[in-house]
């Protein structure tokens, strides 16, 4: 059995989960994907799919050194690695968001069977472990670990498929911006719900996404809105904001755009700078 030191450590903390796995599940429940039962062939299942998600996706991220933790919650994963292992992570999520693409890609998929769509939320930070004699583990603890469940839960909202913090992204900087397979975009400032502290938020971008160049290329006009969304100019912010969206086709902008309409009929404190807290995870 592997033990993990009980001593704090900087480490980090990836967590990925399936997207509308509710709806997923009441659509099975409701027979939506029951449709080749017709054919005499055995029914594709929720299970089914559960472990295609396993094995098309989440097994990419297993890793077998002993310095690595993972954990399954159902149709979600969480992993803990060693600060020095930001490569290691990049590569690994490059290699299955190049598998969900191929298991999405053939005919069929989203009628007989359901879209794999994950999202992911990435950081770092101090992380000890305590063994519960329970179920004889040992499970990690940290403010990181909750962090990255919050910033995955903001990724779909963000219209992100990777989305980082600062902390991690310094970490990951150097090999992202020498990789030409890879970019980033800035995403935005905020405090996460229950937390104190706030921290910017970027997008991992790889090029196996539709949307690489896309994302890439709208990263000036965005830079300019979100300095105009700063300065509180709400109103020729969010029309920038909603450039970016109606152009680009990226759901950030509808987001942005709708904040500055928040704000602009209640402004915040003359000292704000820019951060929002957010008040869902």
């Amino acid at each position: 059995m592997v033990t993990f030191s009980t001593e704090k450590a900087k480490r980090i903390v990836m967590f990925c989960d399936l997207r509308n796995s509710t709806d997923i599940l009441m659509d099975f429940e409701q027979g939506v994907y029951s449709g080749i039962e017709s054919s005499g062939e055995k029914a594709f299942t929720y299970a089914d799919f559960i472990m295609d998600v396993h094995e098309t996706s989440y097994k990419e991220l297993y890793l077998g050194h002993e310095k690595t933790y993972a954990e399954i919650y159902g149709d979600g994963v969480m992993g803990i690695f060693p600060e020095d292992n930001a490569k290691y992570i990049l590569e690994n999520i490059y290699r299955l968001s190049k598998r969900m693409r191929v298991y999405n890609d053939p005919q069929g998929v989203g009628v007989l069977k359901p879209r794999i769509d994950i999202g992911f939320g990435i950081t770092a930070g101090d992380v000890s472990f305590i063994y519960y004699p329970l179920d004889k583990r040992n499970h990690p603890v940290g403010r990181c670990v909750h962090e990255a469940a919050r910033i995955e839960g903001l990724s779909k909202l963000y219209d992100a498929r990777v989305l980082i913090s600062d902390r991690f992204f310094k970490f990951a900087e150097g090999y992202i911006s020498t990789d030409e397979r890879f970019s980033y975009r800035f995403i935005d400032r905020i405090i996460l719900k229950g937390f104190r502290e706030p921290i910017t938020l970027f997008e991992f971008l790889m090029d196996n996404d539709p949307r690489f160049e896309t994302k890439k290329n709208s990263q000036k006009e965005y830079s300019e809105a979100y300095s105009r969304y700063c300065r509180k100019e709400w109103a020729t912010a969010a029309e920038l904001f909603q450039t970016i969206y109606q152009e680009y086709e990226l759901g950030i902008g509808s987001v942005m755009a709708k904040r500055c309409e928040i704000l602009s009929k209640s402004p915040p404190s003359p000292d704000w700078n820019g951060i929002w807290k957010m008040k869902d995870k």
